[in-house]
């Protein structure tokens, strides 16, 4: 699963490395992404890449309302041809969510009290731009404007990481970014799997725990509560 990740390059950044158009506005940087806020994503569309923000958390064309957005920031690589909510974006709508890194929880044993949660980050090992396979749409709201939404997609973890979570996001590789944004009505599915150890490094962190620092960008005060809530 992934329900906080870092996102602290700019949108021209990130359109730079992928060679794509930027449109929209720059969002601030933050170390402490959470569901529903806007993100940066990266699709194909008329012939060009192009890297624009979305809200974080899909909202199907046809929901009455966006109420459950926020249960909706991860889809599971499993059963993306099954669910009404995703099968349907699989031909048109894939597109990736560039970030630095992401977060997840570590259930520890504790001595007959509540667990303890250990935040672990998790970035890649050549420091480079972290690419996630998602999903995106447009839902219509009641003032007639359109709201573009998205989803993370998610697959078994790998060795390094099962310790820490069941689940992880789907990472690209630079080549397999090029295919998953192809304009083809069959989806590369077989993309849809989990990243090499060895292309991942995990380290606990307190940074999720610590009072939000003036210099300490989206950094919000975090605790065993919330990662329960999130993870």
């Amino acid at each position: 699963m992934c329900g906080r990740f870092n996102s602290i390059a700019s949108g021209e950044e990130f359109a730079a490395i992928y060679r794509a158009e930027f449109l929209g506005q720059e969002l601030q940087p933050n170390h402490n992404v959470a569901p529903t806020s806007l993100v940066y994503v990266l699709r194909q569309t008329d012939a060009k890449r192009v890297v624009d923000a979305m809200t974080w958390g899909l909202v199907p064309s046809w929901s009455k309302d966006k109420s459950r957005a926020a249960s909706m920031i991860n889809a599971r690589s499993e059963t993306l041809s099954e669910k009404p909510s995703f099968r349907n974006l699989l031909s048109k709508y894939r597109c990736v969510i560039p970030i630095q890194g992401f977060y997840e929880w570590q259930v520890l044993p504790s001595d007959g009290g509540k667990p303890r949660k250990q935040a672990h980050y998790i970035s890649r090992l050549d420091n480079d731009v972290m690419t996630l396979a998602g999903l995106w749409t447009t839902w219509k709201q009641p003032d007639d404007t359109l709201l573009q939404t998205c989803t993370i997609i998610t697959t078994e973890a790998n060795n390094k990481l099962a310790e820490v979570h069941h689940r992880m996001p789907v990472i690209l590789e630079r080549d397999a970014v090029k295919i998953w944004l192809d304009e083809t009505d069959t989806a590369p599915l077989h993309l849809l799997r989990a990243t090499p150890d060895d292309c991942v490094e995990c380290e606990a962190t307190d940074r999720l725990s610590r009072t939000k620092n003036p210099g300490d960008a989206g950094t919000a005060q975090l605790g065993d509560d919330a990662g329960s809530r999130l993870f």
